[in-house]
């Protein structure tokens, strides 16, 4: 895997976000590949909105959820 810039556990996998070129990073969780953004801010935004793409995540209501891109693990 590439380089990991941010990471985040939750319930249904590990949320991670990788750069990617023309200064875009991709979202993805697990093994899996989810949207690029244009700054790893908006990709945290995507998961603290639940508005992923990823049904499992988007769907649970429960879980704790960072309000912000300091709250995830940097690096990997």
């Amino acid at each position: 895997m590439k380089t990991v810039l941010f990471s985040f556990e939750t319930p249904v996998g590990t949320f991670w976000i990788q750069p990617q070129p023309a200064d875009r990073v991709l979202l993805g969780i697990d093994n899996h590949h989810l949207k690029t953004y244009g700054s790893a801010k908006a990709a945290a935004e995507a998961v603290r909105d639940r508005r992923t793409g990823y049904e499992p995540w988007d769907s649970l209501g429960l879980a704790r959820v960072p309000d912000n891109l300091k709250k995830w693990k940097s690096g990997t």
